[in-house]
């Protein structure tokens, strides 16, 4: 009998150990899952240029894709969060970060078709001109040099303005001689404080290859970007 309760204290102790171990190597686990892209080696990372580029990974969330072809993005603020093309690069001479306003310049090569696209986001906290819609749009139509109208949209948490211009360039040489550019306005609907002016512009970069830029394309491509924005000041540290 003493024997056999040996044994079975024992088995006991042996199991208990291993299960120590396992949680061990849980908690190791999951810290490693936790890991901000910014502290891991490129090895790790996902080889697309939004991890790659060591610029460009100091804003990215996590290595897991969002939508197919897109990561999660983050300001320096922490104030914002947003899809993120995987072929997207920071721009350093596009971006500033200040305690009220956050610009994150950005830009996007599709080699194989031949398209490159240049965005910005500019984050603002507590400026007068977000108190009034109509205002914040006035500013950015004057910065475009626009007197159309904005479609307007809704979701859940924002309301987005969209507008858009094609411009045409003076240089009967290039084949690819216009540009499509979005730009607008997306605030919260819960705050009055908070806001992001936007702005995409689409080129054929290569005139001597073949380009198959299309308004519909990029228009949908940058509505997905800019209707992923999450205004997310309250979590705040």
């Amino acid at each position: 009998m003493n024997k056999a309760l040996i044994i079975l204290s024992t088995v006991t102790v042996l199991l208990g150990g291993c299960g120590v171990k396992n949680d061990e190597a849980n908690h190791t686990q999951a810290g490693e899952e936790q890991k901000a892209p910014k502290d891991m080696d490129a090895k790790e990372l996902p080889q697309v240029t939004a991890f790659q580029d060591e610029a460009t990974r100091e804003y990215m969330v996590a290595t897991e894709e969002e939508e197919p072809g897109y990561y999660l993005l983050e300001s320096k603020s922490k104030k914002i969060r947003m899809l993120f093309p995987e072929e997207g690069k920071y721009v350093d001479l596009l971006s500033s970060y200040s305690k009220n306003e956050e610009s994150i310049g950005f830009d996007e090569y599709d080699k194989e078709a031949n398209i490159l696209m240049n965005g910005q986001i500019n984050y603002y906290y507590g400026q007068s001109f977000l108190q009034k819609t109509d205002t914040m749009l006035e500013i950015i139509s004057g910065k475009n040099s626009y007197s159309g109208e904005y479609q307007s949209e809704n979701t859940d948490d924002t309301e987005m303005y969209l507008g858009y211009k094609k411009s045409t360039f003076d240089n009967l040489d290039s084949k690819y001689n216009y540009s499509y550019r979005y730009f607008g306005f997306v605030k919260p609907n819960q705050s009055e404080n908070e806001g992001v002016e936007y702005s995409f512009i689409f080129t054929c970069k290569d005139d001597n290859q073949p380009c198959s830029l299309d308004e519909k394309d990029a228009r949908d491509k940058v509505k997905k970007m800019i209707s992923s924005i999450q205004f997310i000041s309250k979590k705040e540290e």
